[in-house]
């Protein structure tokens, strides 16, 4: 679908029912192929350029964490012609994996696993990674593939605007010497979701006199040893923590208000036994090394058997009730000294309703002497700790708050589309819905990573960001050739996207009774994160762009890109055969001769 455009902006009009485009284009053309567009006041004359001559283009990213660094990459490897800058407010590179230090904090997929596929590294230290070496391998593949370049970080986005006359998008940044305003062609969000952490809402929490310090902002020169402690949620950052400081602190307080599955971990049957972690032997790094097939028969082996969890979240599959049982069985077990834990901890509702949460320890923790769960709701802070709704007052030195994140993906800063379009003001009213978890409709020339309706459910979110960035090359490359100069889907695609998205979650863990912050938070409310079915389903969706789904805005006659009946490949005297030896190829719409 294509946008007709008002001609009062210096716009000639609409070229028929299916398009519209900008600027008529000169006089009469010197080859005789005269047409007339708009309102017939400008004759056509096509450009005399070889069909696949590309614009130049300019792309601005927000963040610096794993999705910006493989755009980054991908931008230079497969892209010419193509100007990125990435904006990031932290002072390094890094995102989630910057700025997640609390004690325990890991990636819960295994670390063959969460790597980008175009940098596989041998190196891990142990099969689930701590947050320290995911940081140091992001910077190691920035350095190795000369990304830094890209990056402009202590600079923080504080606001973006659609300029429709210019087809750019406008931001404001603040970096160290002040704010300026940046444009661009393209905008990518790749700032993740979490990101903006926030604290509890308890009355009276920063009464407390003692340390309170929140999970996403940890004080690194607090000695917890010996110290009274409370641990607010129950969630997968407080599952890492509490085995961690459990073994510090004299006494623990764990707040658990709702139930949650502790499962088997990702890829358990390559883990250590019982699915703990382990490290890697020299000589194992070695082997990895030295037989390249056989550690990519490792790697797709774990990715394998994570890529098989879809049917552990589908509805009536014997898959569903297996992980039900093994996990219940598995928690019970390990609570059997505490079963008022059990009780407790262990939910209703489906495994995979809330990401699943392997925590390895955390159970045996919470039987453990000096540690005590307490059910009963907080209902204020005072100076010296915690009083919940019995009227208990639990006296500690520490509070921890392990209460995530701001989820609703909603923009953290004022952004707005075509006609002022409001996104975190829609997105707070109306139910938060983009186009195949990467677009969004009124927002033209503009993609999210892991936006709304994405694969983050089960597995690594790496490979998932790779997929996303192919989609957004081809879009790119098309509008780089062709006189394209706005493109975004259509309310009507994204309507009837999430109509038959909604429609399919019903049939999944995910659409349970739990809270969950795929569903902002709430027990009851709208599952807003993830896609309803697998990540190879995923993948295969967003394989080619559906330009049908599209309003797209053209510039020119939309077969201007046709030019002067030449190919570049003639022009410069490239193999003018190579269909015959290359008949499977499959590469980016008008790729390189």
């Amino acid at each position: 679908m294509t946008r007709d455009v008002d001609s009062t902006n210096g716009i000639n009009g609409s070229n028929g029912s299916n398009g519209s485009t900008r600027g008529g284009g000169g006089g009469a053309s010197a080859h005789g192929a005269t047409r007339w567009d708009g309102d017939g006041s400008q004759p056509y004359s096509f450009p005399d350029i070889t069909m696949g001559t590309r614009r130049r283009v300019r792309v601005i990213s927000i963040g610096g964490g794993a999705s910006a660094i493989n755009l980054a990459f991908q931008f230079k490897t497969h892209m010419t012609d193509l100007e990125h800058v990435a904006y990031d407010r932290n002072p390094t590179l890094g995102g989630t994996w910057l700025e997640n230090r609390y004690p325990g904090c890991a990636c819960d997929v295994p670390s063959h696993s969460y790597q980008y596929s175009w940098a596989p590294w041998s190196g891990w230290k142990s099969f689930y990674s701590s947050s320290e070496q995911i940081y140091e391998y992001m910077n190691m593949v920035v350095d190795k593939f000369g990304l830094r370049g890209d990056f402009r970080t202590s600079h923080e986005v504080m606001s973006a605007h659609w300029d429709d006359e210019a087809a750019q998008w406008v931001v404001r940044v603040r970096g160290p010497d002040g704010e300026f305003e940046d444009r661009a062609d393209f905008l990518f969000n790749g700032s993740g979701v979490l990101n903006k952490w926030k604290w509890p809402a308890i009355e009276g929490l920063h009464s407390f006199k003692g340390h309170l310090v929140h999970s996403a902002a940890w004080d690194q020169s607090y000695d917890f040893k010996d110290k009274k402690m409370a641990i607010i949620g129950a969630g997968s950052t407080a599952v890492q923590i509490v085995p961690v400081l459990q073994k510090l602190v004299s006494h623990m307080k764990c707040f658990i208000r709702s139930p949650v599955w502790i499962t088997p971990a990702f890829a358990a049957q390559y883990a250590g036994p019982g699915g703990t972690n382990f490290d890697y032997t020299p000589e194992q790094k070695a082997e990895f090394d030295a037989d390249p097939q056989k550690w990519l028969e490792y790697r797709k082996g774990i990715e394998s058997s994570i890529n098989c969890r879809y049917l552990f979240v589908t509805k009536g599959t014997p898959q569903a009730a297996e992980a039900k049982a093994v996990s219940k069985a598995q928690m019970e077990a390990k609570l059997a000294s505490k079963p008022e834990i059990a009780k407790l901890l262990i939910p209703d509702f489906m495994v995979g309703c809330r990401r699943p949460t392997p925590g390895n320890g955390y159970l045996e923790a919470l039987v453990a002497d000096n540690v005590e769960v307490v059910s009963n709701p907080i209902v204020r802070v005072e100076e010296r700790g915690l009083v919940t709704a019995d009227g208990t007052l639990h006296e500690v030195d520490t509070i921890v708050c392990a209460t995530g994140f701001d989820v609703s993906l909603k923009p953290r800063f004022p952004f707005t589309g075509r006609n002022g379009a409001d996104l975190a003001k829609r997105w707070a009213t109306e139910p938060t819905e983009a186009y195949m978890g990467v677009m969004v409709d009124e927002h033209p020339n503009y993609f999210i990573s892991l936006g709304p309706s994405s694969p983050v459910a089960h597995g690594s979110i790496l490979p998932c960001m790779e997929k996303m960035s192919h989609y957004i090359m081809k879009v790119i490359r098309k509008m780089q050739v062709e006189p394209i100069r706005a493109i975004a889907p259509s309310k009507a695609a994204v309507r009837e996207f999430n109509e038959h998205r909604n429609s399919q979650l019903a049939t999944t863990a995910w659409s349970d009774r739990c809270s969950s912050w795929f569903k902002n938070g709430t027990v009851d409310g709208p599952v807003v994160a993830v896609h309803p079915g697998s990540r190879l389903h995923y993948f295969e969706m967003i394989a080619e762009p559906r330009y049908e789904d599209m309003d797209i805005e053209y510039s020119n006659n939309r077969f201007a890109y046709l030019g002067n009946g030449r190919t570049r490949r003639e022009v410069e005297g490239r193999d003018l055969a190579w269909y015959l030896e290359s008949p499977y190829d499959v590469t980016l719409p008008y790729p390189d001769p």
